[in-house]
C-alpha cells in the first residue's frame, strides 16, 4: 500500500475516533469493525474470510508486533500487549500427509475455527492464543503463555501450555460482575464508579446507569468504509 494512501486512511481513522498504525499490515480480505477509542498498533492482521469480520470494542488496544489470524471478536476495555498472536491456526501444515511442506502439499487446506476475546481481558506480552479458544470476560493471561483451551471469566492463566492458577475474585463477585455487564455503561458514568473496590462498585451498579453508545468504523480492503 503506497505510503501516501496509508497516511490518508490513518488520518480518516483518527477523525472517526479509532487508530490503526499501518493499514498496509491488514490483508486485502481482512474485514474489521472497530468501535471508537479502539487501537491497533503495528499489528499484522490476516483474517481468513472476508465475510467473517473481526469486531473490536471501545477502549481496547493491541500493542505492536502482534498478529491476528482466526479471530472473530475482541470485547471492550481489553489490554493486549506486545508480540501477541491471536487465533493461531493449529494445523497450518499437514502433519499426516507424506510431507508437511507446502511446496509439495499445496492442495492442503487448514481448518478455519475462530477464537474470541471477551470484555475487560488483559493479555500480557508474547502470548499465543490458539485458534478456536474462547477467552471469557475479565480473564488475565500471563506473559509468554500459550493458551490451548477455553478460559472462563475472570480466570488467571499462565504457562505453556496455559494453566489456571486462580480466579481474580470470589465466585459470588464474578457472577455479579458478569450480570452487571458494566462495559455496556456509558463511559462518562464509569468515571464516577469505585473501580478499586469490587463490592462498592457492584453496590453502585444497583442504581440506574446510562447505556453506552459507541460509533463503529468499518474497514474493508484496507480502507475506511463508512
Amino acid at each position: 500500500m503506497p505510503s501516501i494512501l496509508n497516511r490518508l486512511e490513518k488520518l480518516k481513522a483518527k477523525r472517526r475516533g479509532i487508530r490503526i498504525h499501518d493499514f498496509s499490515k491488514l490483508s486485502a480480505q481482512s474485514h474489521l469493525i472497530m468501535e471508537e477509542n479502539s487501537r491497533l498498533a503495528d499489528v499484522r492482521v490476516r483474517l481468513p474470510k472476508a465475510d467473517q469480520p473481526l469486531t473490536m470494542g471501545a477502549y481496547s488496544y493491541m500493542r505492536e508486533g502482534g498478529e491476528i489470524w482466526n479471530l472473530e471478536s475482541i470485547g471492550r476495555f481489553c489490554s493486549i500487549g506486545r508480540n501477541v498472536v491471536l487465533g493461531q491456526p493449529t494445523d497450518n501444515h499437514p502433519i499426516d500427509w507424506v510431507s508437511s511442506s507446502m511446496s509439495v502439499s499445496g492442495a492442503y487446506e487448514a481448518s478455519c475455527v475462530y477464537s474470541s476475546i471477551g470484555h475487560d481481558v488483559w493479555i500480557a506480552h508474547n502470548v499465543v492464543v490458539m485458534a478456536g479458544v474462547k477467552i471469557g470476560d475479565g480473564a488475565v493471561i500471563g506473559r509468554n503463555a500459550v493458551v490451548t483451551k477455553d478460559v472462563e471469566p475472570y480466570q488467571i492463566v499462565v504457562g505453556n501450555p496455559g494453566k489456571v492458577v486462580r480466579t481474580r475474585f470470589t465466585m459470588e463477585q464474578i457472577v455479579s460482575l458478569m450480570k452487571s455487564e458494566w462495559w455496556n455503561i456509558d463511559y462518562a458514568a464509569l468515571q464516577d464508579l469505585p473501580f478499586d473496590d469490587v463490592d462498592a462498585f457492584l453496590k453502585r451498579l444497583e442504581e440506574q446507569m446510562p447505556a453506552a453508545d459507541y460509533a463503529s468504523v468499518e474497514i474493508r480492503n484496507r480502507k475506511i468504509q463508512n
